[in-house]
């Protein structure tokens, strides 16, 4: 059986992880969300915005068995807050969740060199994924639950 694989995501697999990214929005975040806001998501990750990640400095990876798509994610610099980053862009195909792969995905985000370099990482949690970033380690924002525009979470974890 083959294994789960995460790796840097490769250029030729931009349009395929912002359709993976629009699949999860329109899939699980609309059990949250109504789907206009979601549109705007959808536009905002489109392979051109998949693409300008890791152009701003950042690092993208895929999880993957086989050919098979099943998650992405990302760190990035915050801008304007030297010394700190944020996690974006971290989706796990539907039906692949709840198996594992979005923890070793932030494993391996947690990892790469801009996440350990940082003092402090970011995440605008969904109101869909802010349980799943408590479970691993993340905590609210200056340690207020605070649901922001009533669409998310600002959590953190500090190196």
């Amino acid at each position: 059986m083959e294994q789960i694989c995460i790796r840097p995501m490769e250029e030729n697999q931009v349009a395929e992880v912002s359709a993976l990214i629009g699949r999860v929005l329109l899939e699980v975040n609309i059990r949250d969300y109504p789907r206009e806001a979601l549109m705007e998501f959808v536009e905002y990750y489109s392979p051109e915005g998949v693409a300008a990640i890791p152009k701003s400095g950042g690092h993208s990876y895929v999880a993957m068995l086989g050919d098979e798509l099943l998650a992405c994610g990302s760190v990035a610099p915050m801008e304007d807050r030297p010394g700190e980053c944020e996690i974006r862009a971290l989706f796990v195909r539907p039906d692949w969740e709840g198996k594992g792969v979005g923890r070793k995905l932030v494993q391996t985000l947690e990892a790469d060199p801009l996440f350990r370099a940082a003092k402090r990482v970011a995440v605008s949690a969904s109101l869909t994924s802010h349980e799943f970033y408590l479970k691993l380690g993340y905590r609210y924002q200056d340690g207020i639950k605070v649901c922001e525009d009533n669409d998310h979470y600002w959590m953190e974890k500090f190196n």
